[in-house]
């Protein structure tokens, strides 16, 4: 099984729209990471260097922005 994290706000409209992309797919087994907007994590800063926001989902330790 691939490693798949989700960065992500519980509320965020985009990451509500890749939560549902997800489980479309069947895709049930992921990690998610709540992130904190006025205290981002290195994780997505090292993930999303240019803008800095979510949703990240990172594959296999690749991000996808």
């Amino acid at each position: 099984m691939a490693d798949l994290k989700l960065l992500g706000l519980p509320l965020s409209p985009f990451v509500i729209s890749v939560r549902m992309a997800l489980n479309m797919k069947g895709v049930s087994r992921y990690e998610y990471v709540d992130e904190d907007p006025s205290n981002k994590s290195e994780l997505l800063l090292k993930s999303n260097p240019v803008h800095k926001k979510v949703p990240v989902l990172i594959h296999n330790g690749k991000p996808i922005c």
